[in-house]
């Protein structure tokens, strides 16, 4: 008998040329790393769109169109995105539409556990609901995002690396300062006042931060040296922003406004 082996099914490419059209879906963070890294993704010229914290219904809908023996959580991210497919479609939008200007972006992994193979759990689970060609895009720990294109629609360049990395670190920062304030807030509410105020500054602060650029920093007779030597520039435009991001003062001044505001929080410990 004829052996017929597993093939990965081919899935449609997200390339550079879909960029001003399509529109990036992802969710399952806090909101602050959620407003941070939109605004990161905002900042390289992408569409985005924050999905809505994942409910039950969104878990009966992982229940009833994804893979049997899954855990809880994947049921839950994976029944919420086909949540909101369904919405944008109630809106008036075709399923072909959702196909063809939606992606959503999604963690990966290549451990042994099921989190390796949430990305064949989405796109199953797209697929029963209807969806069928829905791109699911897979950003791994070991490789980058998961896209066999010559061009591709995610371009996860250095200043996205660095500025998504600063992202989740205010995120955990201010969900830890968050934690110590709340419980002893003079003014029930307080907090999450403010912070929701200084989240807006800061991802504003993020999406309009000045990219380093040798070009732009170094005086003329060393940029007509560089120059000559590519590889020399690139270097040394890599050692520059690595160091903007670790001392320069655009992070500084954001964090020290955002301390400022806290600060103002009246509590009682």
């Amino acid at each position: 008998a004829r052996v017929r082996h597993f093939a990965r099914p081919v899935e449609r490419p997200f390339t550079a040329a879909d960029r001003d059209r399509v529109t990036i879906l992802f969710g399952g963070l806090t909101w602050k790393h959620e407003w941070l890294l939109r605004a990161v993704f905002e900042s390289a010229g992408y569409h985005i769109e924050l999905l809505p914290v994942p409910d039950v219904a969104a878990f009966q809908l992982g229940k009833e169109f994804g893979n049997n023996g899954q855990c809880n959580p994947t049921y839950f991210m994976v029944g919420h995105l086909i949540k909101h497919l369904q919405q944008l479609e109630q809106k008036g939008l075709s399923r072909q539409d959702i196909i063809d200007n939606h992606v959503f972006v999604t963690a990966g992994s290549c451990g042994p556990c099921r989190f390796g193979m949430y990305e064949a759990e989405y796109r199953l689970a797209v697929q029963n609901a209807g969806f069928d060609g829905f791109r699911i895009l897979v950003i791994q720990q070991n490789e980058g995002v998961n896209a066999e294109t010559p061009a591709p629609g995610l371009d996860l360049d250095t200043d996205f690396r660095l500025g998504a990395v600063a992202a989740i670190d205010f995120g955990d920062v201010l969900n830890e300062v968050a934690y110590q304030l709340r419980p002893y807030e003079v003014t029930p509410g307080a907090t999450d006042e403010a912070f929701k105020a200084l989240m807006k500054e800061l991802a504003e602060r993020v999406r309009t931060r000045r990219r380093f650029e040798i070009e732009e920093r170094a005086p003329a007779w060393l940029t007509r040296r560089l120059a000559a030597r590519p590889t020399l520039k690139e270097a040394v435009n890599l050692a520059g922003k690595v160091y903007e991001q670790l001392y320069g003062q655009q992070a500084r001044e954001a964090l020290r406004s955002a301390r400022e505001r806290l600060a103002r929080i009246e509590v009682d410990r």
